[in-house]
């Protein structure tokens, strides 16, 4: 995570994703050998930063109680972490960088895969998702694409609340479209 964040913290000061590898190494005090080890590609520096990411929105949505409003437990994981850490400008610009790198962008595309099975046993804790696996794991994808789409959104307008409005617009899509759990023991 060291390495990530002070490769990140390049990024930003550079404006751009220039910075190399005997650049990052050097900032953290390391030999590239080290990096390599960690990191077999530079692009791959990013993930870290994804994955604890990822991370949070997976705890939101785990201690979410059962009760709680899907939608807006989905826009608390994927859109308020930056703004808790006080970090919405720097995360903003952070993204712009990542969006604007076709390869760095593919990380950031390939992070969200590892969200499809949490995202999927939240709504199937409070919606009928069936049994049918194509159909259980659907509302999970679509709200990775939201999620993307939002920041994508986000990035272009500067403005914090865009990312909750595109959120929310597109997460009660989704759940507006699921079926209710039925309650067989009120029966």
């Amino acid at each position: 995570m060291t390495i990530a964040v002070a490769a990140r913290d390049l990024f930003l000061a550079d404006g751009s994703t220039a910075a190399t590898v005997e650049r990052i190494c050097e900032t953290v005090g390391i030999a590239p050998r080290t990096f390599h080890r960690h990191f077999p590609a530079k692009e791959d520096v990013v993930m870290p930063l994804f994955r604890q990411f990822g991370v949070l929105s997976v705890q939101v949505l785990q201690q979410s109680p059962a009760t709680s409003n899907a939608v807006d437990t989905l826009i608390e994981a994927f859109g308020s972490e930056l703004a808790k850490r006080g970090e919405v400008e720097m995360g903003r610009r952070f993204m712009a960088l990542m969006l604007a790198d076709p390869q760095y962008r593919l990380r950031w595309l390939d992070w969200g895969e590892d969200l499809a099975d949490p995202i999927s046993e939240f709504l199937g804790a409070r919606f009928d998702l069936g049994a049918d696996p194509f159909a259980r794991t659907l509302p999970a994808q679509l709200a990775i694409q939201v999620s993307r789409h939002a920041y994508v959104y986000w990035v272009r307008s500067g403005d914090f609340d865009q990312l909750e409005s595109a959120l929310r617009v597109g997460f009660e899509m989704i759940v507006g479209a699921l079926p209710a759990r039925v309650d067989l023991s009120a029966t």
